[in-house]
């Protein structure tokens, strides 16, 4: 999967201050962490508050993971690795 493909399929977006942001606030810099739920993909955009930074693989990972973990997409179940990090 290509990020032109991915962008439908954002569900959320925070920076890396952990503020919910609007996908139409999604810098070209974003990295896209998603996972495969059933038929189709839900994808997390992460970014850095900073304009010009990029968050790095590992961060952005752990703050996707962590903000679907606060919102029990994980159904209780313990978080499983992304499927997909762009």
């Amino acid at each position: 999967m290509n990020r032109t493909d991915a962008l439908p399929y954002i569900g959320h977006c925070v920076d890396d201050c952990l503020s919910p942001r609007d996908v139409s606030e999604m810098p070209a810099n974003a990295r896209l962490v998603g996972w495969q739920c059933g038929f189709e993909p839900m994808f997390v955009a992460v970014w850095s508050y900073l304009e010009g930074d990029r968050v790095d693989t590992d961060t952005a990972i752990d703050i996707a993971t962590d903000l679907l973990d606060e919102l029990d997409w994980f159904c209780g179940e313990l978080p499983s690795p992304p499927d997909y990090v762009i």
